[in-house]
């Protein structure tokens, strides 16, 4: 009988082999679209060709994949900074106290950075993890490499319900809904302007379920360091990994400071602009709440990418440090400034041609108000296995949840954050985004396999049941 490391070597290798790159997804998906929306049209390929087009090279969806990678690429930049360095430092010596809980906390603080910002969670989740493993070798403590990776990994189960979540930040955007399903202006009732945060993120019943998802895993990883034991995971070597040690990449001059030298390695301007940017976005947030504006409408992409910028500049303390950490982080974004317009191709198809109308008639057809969340959740995840991008996604799904909840008379916001919950939930099936992680820790895949699947099957219970209730 197969034992379970060879079962999971085996899916490992399956994914790798079967899967293509997230692009050639792409790629296939769009062809995919344009069958489809040709199969239903009377019109030949014309209009389908027209409908891609003006998606690809949308200008408020460009802007979208931008702020995207500016979100990733800022909160990978916060990470690698000497104070949250410092932070993960004490969160490791709480972790070392007892073996048994070092996962638990190490998931614990995965999930709270991650619902904070998905790039500032994937990232201090592994390099907190890589240090829990690199201090247990030096004590010569009891502990599971695989499961302490794993266990770091699991701020993408939370992301898309947080701070950074793609489709409730957009969604918060005058405009954004129109623009993406413009067939919304002819309804009865016209399309929402905006669904601020206060409607999605910040409602009683979202803090709910992610508080029940964060209490469900921490138990679990509790559960598993008490139960597992000790395993040595397949440790690669790590020395060309990027730490959260900062290092300048402008050589010294001998003799006295430059000018150069000054305002590229000085706190003046790094301090300077930091202060700006954050205070900014202060001030934007206190005369949002001065005036007559939504609850927490001035939440947008753009508002908390200036809150990244300014704390990164503050974080960092220079520029060549802030630099030098961007250079890092930079080749994490390279996928969606590739894949994004790809995305944005399809949406125009599908919104363009009917083939929205067409697909969410089908799912409506099928489900009721009660189970329509489930249903989006359920295709959700099942998309989010071959666009592993939560941007991409919701530019694709978007206009099948838009149109499926007014179809149904159910409110748009348990529609988009449905589609976040199952896009997060099977970060855990999907080793996509695991790929840094593993980078990072020097782990394989199949070390941390069988704990993301079990984080996969008790989220997942907690995410059904609440949606059957707030349906």
């Amino acid at each position: 009988m197969p034992k379970l490391s060879d079962w999971l070597e085996a899916y490992s290798l399956g994914f790798q082999r079967f899967l293509p790159s997230p692009f050639a997804i792409a790629l296939i998906l769009t062809a995919v679209a344009f069958v489809s929306a040709y199969a239903i049209g009377s019109d030949g390929f014309e209009p389908v060709l027209k409908a891609w087009s003006t998606g690809l090279w949308n200008p408020d969806l460009m802007r979208f994949g931008f702020q995207a990678m500016f979100m990733l690429v800022l909160g990978h930049v916060l990470a690698l900074s000497a104070p949250v360095s410092k932070f993960l430092n004490i969160v490791v010596d709480l972790a070392m106290r007892n073996t048994r809980y070092a996962a638990a906390w190490v998931a614990l603080f995965a999930l709270l950075l991650g619902w904070i910002n998905w790039g500032l969670g994937l990232v201090a989740g592994a390099l907190l993890a890589k240090s829990v493993i690199d201090r247990s070798r030096i004590e010569n403590a009891e502990i599971n490499p695989g499961l302490i990776g794993a266990a770091g990994y699991m701020g993408l189960l939370v992301w898309h319900s947080g701070l950074s979540g793609s489709a409730p930040l957009k969604v918060a955007e005058p405009g954004h809904l129109m623009s993406l399903y413009p067939n919304g202006a002819n309804w009865s009732i016209p399309i929402e302007e905006a669904i601020s945060i206060s409607r999605t993120v910040f409602t009683s019943w979202n803090f709910a379920i992610t508080l029940a998802v964060i209490i469900s895993i921490v138990l679990l990883f509790i559960f598993l360091g008490s139960t597992v034991g000790s395993k040595e995971g397949e440790m690669r070597s790590n020395d060309d990994v990027s730490d959260s040690k900062e290092t300048d990449s402008i050589a010294e001059i001998p003799g006295s400071r430059s000018v150069a030298d000054a305002l590229d390695k000085g706190k003046v301007l790094a301090w300077s602009f930091g202060i700006v940017c954050t205070g900014t976005a202060i001030w934007l947030a206190v005369d949002s709440f001065g005036s007559n504006t939504t609850s927490l409408g001035f939440v947008t992409p753009d508002w908390i990418n200036l809150i990244l910028l300014g704390l990164a500049m503050l974080a960092h303390g220079s520029v060549s440090n802030m630099l030098n950490a961007l250079e890092k982080a930079i080749g994490g974004a390279s996928g969606i400034l590739l894949q994004f317009p790809i995305y944005f191709g399809i949406m125009g198809i599908v919104t363009g041609t009917g083939l929205a109308d067409v697909l969410s008639g089908a799912l409506v057809s099928v489900t009721s108000s009660g189970t329509l969340p489930l249903a989006i959740f359920g295709s959700s995840g099942l998309l989010n296995i071959f666009v592993p991008s939560g941007g991409g996604q919701w530019a694709v799904q978007g206009p099948l949840v838009i149109e499926s909840c007014h179809a149904m008379g159910i409110s748009l916001e348990k529609g988009v954050m449905a589609m976040a919950y199952g896009d997060q939930w099977t970060n855990m099936l999907q080793p996509f985004w695991a790929l840094p992680l593993l980078g990072i820790t020097g782990l394989k895949a199949r070390d941390i396999l069988p704990y993301t699947l079990a984080a996969m099957i008790v989220s997942g219970l907690v995410f059904v049941v609440s949606l059957l209730l707030i349906a």
